[in-house]
C-alpha cells in the first residue's frame, strides 16, 4: 500500500500492518532457511552411482538444482515486495512521530524515494536470481577422466557465481547523507535502515545461494567457463562531450537523490545514455578535431573511466537496476558480438548501463573496486524487525579506498569546464578585437589601389573567408545557437579548408612572381580580373571536392564521422605543405642566387634585411605556411586537459591583430596609408612622389616601365 499521513498517524493501522509486514518477512527468512535444509536432506538421500545411468542422475540433480533456484528466486521476489514495504512504517517507528503535517508530507515524501532505491537494488538481485535458476538447465556433468568416481559439473560463464559482484550497500558513497541533511534533517536514518535492509538481503540470499555447492563438494568438482579477461584499462573511446559534461556536472556538483529532478533533466540522462551507448557501439578510438568547436563536440575518454563516469553514485544509472548476470551477457554480447547487437538483452537506453557495469568489475584492473571493497567493508547485522536499535551496520572507509576514489574524482573531473566561466569576458573582448582588426585589414586592401594587385585581391578573399569563420562558430552560434552543433563543426572546419587553400594560392603567385622576375603591379588591370577569376576556379574545385566527401560522409550514416573528419585533416594538412614547398622553393632560389652573385664576385654592402624585417617575414612566413593552424589542430588531437585547449582557443583569438601589423603596418603600406588619411584633412598638401602630372606623362611614365617581351626573355 502506498503510506500517507493519515495511514502513518494511527497508531492502530500503523501497528497492524507493520506487524503483518513484518510477520511476512520472517516466514519468508525461515522458509528461506528451510529451503536450504531440506536440500541438505535431499542430498543425504541422494546417492551417485558412476555406472550406466550417469547421465539420467544428471538430469535429475539439474533439475533438483534448478527447482532450488527457482524458489529462492520466487522467496526473494516476495521478501523484496514486503521489504520495500516495510521500509516507511519502520522508519516511522524507529524516528519518531512528532513532525508537522506539513514536514511529514515531506518525510513520506523522500522516504518513498529511499524506497524506490531499495527496489531499484532489490529488483536487480530478483532478476539475477531467476536468470540463475534458468541457467542451471543448462550446466554439464561428466565423468572425471582424471579421476575416476569424481564428476564434473560445467557451469557457464552466466552463472550464479556472478552474484558475488552484487554491490554490498543500498549507495557506494556516505555522501549521499550529507548531500541531503539540508533537505531532510533525518536522511543519515532514512539511508542507514535501507542500507541495513539490502544488507540483510545481500548476506542472506547471498549465502543461500551458496550454500548449495557446499553440500556436493565431495561429490563433484566445479569447473567454471572462464571468460577471456583482457585488461581493457587502456582502451580509448571517443564520445559526445555534451554527455561527458553532464557526468563530470554530476560528480562535480551532485544533487540529493531524494529531490525530484526536472522532466527535462530526466530526459537529458535518456538522451545522455543513448548517445554514449551508440558512442560505445562505433568503437572509434580517436576522431581527428580540426576545430575547437570539433573539440568540444567529441572527447577522447579512457573506456573504463567512462564506465565508472556513468555507473557511480552519481552517475546517470541510478534508476537502472544492477543485473550482473545481465550486464555479464551485454558485455559478452559487446566483444564477443560487435557485429551483432541484437544478441542484448538490455533495451539501447539502459545498455551503456549493463555493459559498463560489467567492463568495470571484470575488463578492468586498474579500475577494479573489488578488491578495495573487501579491505574496507565489515558488515554485522541483526534482523531489524524484531527490535528496532538491534540492527548496526559498519562500512568503515579505509585510506586505500579514499585514495582509490580521490583518483576517480581527479580523473574524471579533469573533463569539465571546456569553457571556464571566469574567463568569458576576456574571451569575448578577444572576438571583439580579433574581428575589427580583421576588418580593418580588409578595408585597408580594399581601399588602397596599391593593393589591389592579385596578390592583395586573394590575400582579401583570405580575410574574408576568416572573417565569415569567426561570425559563423564564434558569433552566430554561440550567441544565436544555430545552427546545431554538427552542423556548425562542419561549416567551421570546410572554412578552414578554404582559407588555407587561398593561402596556397597567394604562395603560388609569390613563388611565380619570383620564378618569372615579374612584379604583381606590372600586370595590366584586366589581366588581374582574369587572373582571380582563373585563381577562384582553381580554390573552389579542390574545396567544393572535399566539403562534398566530407558532408555526403557524416550526413549518410554516424558510423561515417571519424572518415570525414579524416578527409577534412587529410585536406587542410596537403594545403599546408603545398605552402610549405612554395615558400621552401623562394628560399631556395634566394640562396642559389646569392651564392650565384658571391662567385660574380659582386660585392654590395646592403644588408637583406635589418632585424624588424626579418622578423616581420618570418612571422608572415609563419602565417602564409598555415603552419599555426597545424599546430592548433595538433594541440586539438593531444586532447589533454580541456582548460590548456580553451587557453589555445583564446591564443587563436589573437591573429586579427598580428596580421593587421605584419600586412598593414609595415614600411610599405602604412606610409602610403598615412598620406592618403591625410589627405582628408589637408587636400592640398600632396606629399613627395605623389605629386600631379598630365595623363600623357604617366602614360610615358607606364610605357618606360614596361619591358620589351624580348628584355623579359633574356632576363
Amino acid at each position: 500500500m502506498e503510506w500517507n499521513m493519515t495511514t502513518l498517524q494511527t497508531d492502530d493501522l500503523r501497528h497492524h500492518i507493520l506487524s503483518q509486514s513484518a510477520h511476512a518477512v520472517r516466514r519468508i527468512t525461515r522458509a528461506t532457511a528451510s529451503r536450504v535444509r531440506c536440500e541438505w536432506e535431499r542430498h543425504n538421500q541422494f546417492k551417485w552411482r558412476n555406472k550406466p545411468g550417469l547421465q539420467v542422475q544428471a538430469a535429475v540433480f539439474r533439475e533438483r538444482l534448478s527447482s532450488y533456484w527457482r524458489d529462492l528466486a520466487q522467496l526473494l521476489s516476495h521478501g523484496a515486495t514486503h521489504t520495500s514495504q516495510l521500509l516507511v512504517p519502520l522508519a516511522f517507528e524507529r524516528m519518531g512521530n512528532n513532525a508537522s503535517d506539513q514536514q511529514l508530507h515531506g518525510w513520506i515524501k523522500d522516504m518513498k524515494r529511499v524506497k524506490d532505491m531499495l527496489r531499484t537494488k532489490l529488483t536487480g538481485w530478483v532478476h539475477d536470481m531467476q536468470l540463475a535458476s534458468k541457467q542451471v538447465e543448462h550446466y554439464e556433468m561428466e565423468e572425471d577422466k582424471d579421476g575416476p568416481g569424481n564428476l564434473i559439473i560445467r557451469r557457464p560463464l552466466l552463472s550464479e557465481r556472478l552474484l558475488r559482484y552484487q554491490p554490498w550497500s543500498l549507495s557506494s558513497d556516505d555522501d549521499f547523507s550529507a548531500l541531503c541533511m539540508e533537505r531532510q534533517p533525518e536522511a543519515s536514518q532514512m539511508f542507514s535502515l535501507a542500507d541495513q535492509l539490502y544488507a540483510f538481503h545481500r548476506v542472506s540470499w547471498y549465502n543461500a545461494a551458496d550454500y548449495i555447492y557446499s553440500f556436493y563438494e565431495d561429490d563433484f568438482k566445479i569447473v567454471d567457463e572462464e571468460w577471456q579477461l583482457e585488461d581493457r584499462s587502456h582502451d580509448t573511446l571517443s564520445v559526445n562531450t555534451d554527455c561527458v559534461q553532464l557526468l563530470v556536472n554530476a560528480l562535480d556538483h551532485p544533487t540529493c537523490p531524494l529531490e525530484d529532478l526536472p522532466l527535462e533533466a530526466v530526459k537529458q540522462r535518456e538522451r545522455c545514455r543513448e548517445q554514449l551507448w551508440d558512442d560505445v557501439v562505433q568503437r572509434s578510438p580517436h576522431i581527428p578535431v580540426t576545430s575547437y568547436l570539433a573539440y568540444t563536440q567529441r572527447i577522447n575518454v579512457n573506456l573504463c573511466l567512462l564506465a565508472w563516469m556513468a555507473v557511480n553514485s552519481y552517475g546517470i544509472c541510478q534508476d537502472v537496476p544492477f543485473s550482473m548476470i545481465q550486464s555479464v551477457h551485454d558485455a559478452r554480447c559487446y566483444f564477443d558480438s560487435p557485429d551483432d547487437q541484437s544478441c542484448l538483452q538490455s533495451n539501447a537506453t539502459d545498455a551503456i548501463c549493463s555493459v559498463s557495469r560489467a567492463i568495470l568489475l571484470l575488463k578492468c584492473r586498474e579500475f577494479s573496486s573489488i578488491r578495495t571493497s573487501y579491505n574496507c567493508k565489515f558488515t554485522s547485522y541483526a534482523f531489524p524487525l524484531f527490535h528496532s536499535s538491534s540492527s548496526v551496520l559498519y562500512q568503515k572507509l579505509t585510506e586505500e579506498t579514499l585514495n582509490y576514489r580521490n583518483s576517480l574524482n581527479n580523473a574524471t573531473l579533469k573533463y569539465k569546464d571546456f569553457k571556464i566561466d571566469s574567463l568569458k569576458p576576456l574571451e569575448i573582448s578577444f572576438i571583439l578585437i580579433n574581428i575589427i582588426f580583421r576588418f580593418s585589414t580588409a578595408g585597408v586592401y580594399m581601399y588602397l589601389p596599391q593593393l589591389r594587385n592579385l596578390p592583395g585581391k586573394i590575400f582579401l578573399s583570405f580575410q574574408i573567408t576568416c572573417i565569415t569563420q569567426i561570425l559563423c562558430s564564434e558569433v552566430v552560434y554561440r550567441m544565436a545557437g544555430v545552427p546545431d552543433l554538427p552542423t556548425a563543426v562542419l561549416i567551421d572546419s570546410a572554412l578552414t579548408l578554404l582559407s588555407c587553400i587561398w593561402l596556397n594560392s597567394f604562395c603560388y603567385q609569390m613563388y611565380s612572381c619570383v620564378r618569372h622576375l615579374r612584379l604583381p603591379n606590372q600586370l595590366l588591370p584586366a589581366e588581374v580580373s582574369q587572373l582571380f577569376r582563373r585563381e577562384v576556379l582553381c580554390v573552389f574545385i579542390p574545396w567544393s571536392i572535399v566539403c562534398v566527401a566530407a558532408v555526403a560522409l557524416e550526413k549518410t550514416s554516424k558510423y561515417y564521422l571519424i572518415h570525414s573528419r579524416i578527409v577534412v585533416l587529410a585536406g587542410i594538412s596537403l594545403s599546408v605543405a603545398f605552402n610549405l614547398v612554395c615558400l621552401g622553393l623562394l628560399g631556395y632560389i634566394y640562396l642559389r642566387n646569392r651564392c650565384s652573385i658571391r662567385q660574380l664576385e659582386i660585392v654590395d654592402n646592403k644588408k637583406f634585411a635589418s632585424k624588424k624585417q626579418c622578423l616581420f617575414m618570418s612571422v608572415k612566413a609563419i602565417i602564409l605556411s598555415g603552419t599555426g593552424i597545424i599546430i592548433r589542430i595538433g594541440f586539438h588531437q593531444a586532447q589533454g586537459i580541456a582548460q590548456f585547449v580553451y587557453y589555445m582557443h583564446l591564443v587563436t583569438m589573437v591573429q586579427g591583430p598580428v596580421l593587421f601589423v605584419c600586412f598593414v603596418c609595415n614600411g610599405t603600406t602604412l606610409p602610403i596609408l598615412k598620406n592618403r588619411i591625410l589627405l582628408w584633412w589637408n587636400p592640398t598638401d600632396i606629399p613627395a612622389g605623389v605629386e600631379l602630372c598630365s595623363a600623357a606623362e604617366r602614360n610615358l611614365a607606364r610605357r618606360n616601365n614596361e619591358q620589351s617581351p624580348f628584355s623579359e626573355s633574356s632576363l
